[in-house]
């Protein structure tokens, strides 16, 4: 019984030393629960964030003509084929200029390959983050959309 004691008082030890180094370490660092919050950046709002479409949703948008579909596949693959009517604006290559001529009050639906494929969600963000209201991923993309039929364009 008295060996027992004396290892449960040794765990016990240890544990409050890491936890007391744990502590320490994040509050000199200014991470974990010590973490300063950031205000966020002038101009951006940050409470905007795109919503997911399924594919019925989609082709609704496609023919109410009311939405710009973006292709954020590279611009080979967008050469290849696209979404009839899409726009390529490659994740990578991305910048305002490109969203120029688009109004912010217009439905913006972003795809990419389908769904292993993440450039449609970062670049929905990108655009989101730009003023843009209404900016929707299409999560299916181009595979859903091809496996469907629908309008594409070489």
């Amino acid at each position: 019984m008295l060996r027992w004691r004396h290892i449960l008082r040794e765990a016990s030890l240890i544990i409050l030393v890491a936890a007391g180094l744990g502590f320490s370490f994040t509050a000199f660092t200014h991470r974990g629960i010590f973490a300063e919050k950031k205000a966020p950046s002038a101009g951006i709002d940050t409470t905007i964030v795109p919503e997911f479409v399924l594919y019925d949703e989609a082709v609704q948008l496609y023919r109410s003509g009311s939405a710009l579909f973006v292709d954020a596949r590279h611009a080979y693959d967008y050469g290849l084929g696209h979404v009839r009517g899409a726009v390529s604006i490659p994740l990578q290559d991305f910048s305002s200029r490109e969203l120029g001529g688009i109004p912010e009050d217009r439905t913006v639906v972003v795809y990419c390959d389908g769904q292993e494929c993440n450039s449609s969600v970062e670049l929905a963000k990108k655009i989101a983050s730009r003023g843009y209201r209404h900016v929707k991923i299409f999560f299916g993309g181009w595979r859903e959309w091809t496996q469907n039929k629908q309008p594409t364009e070489p």
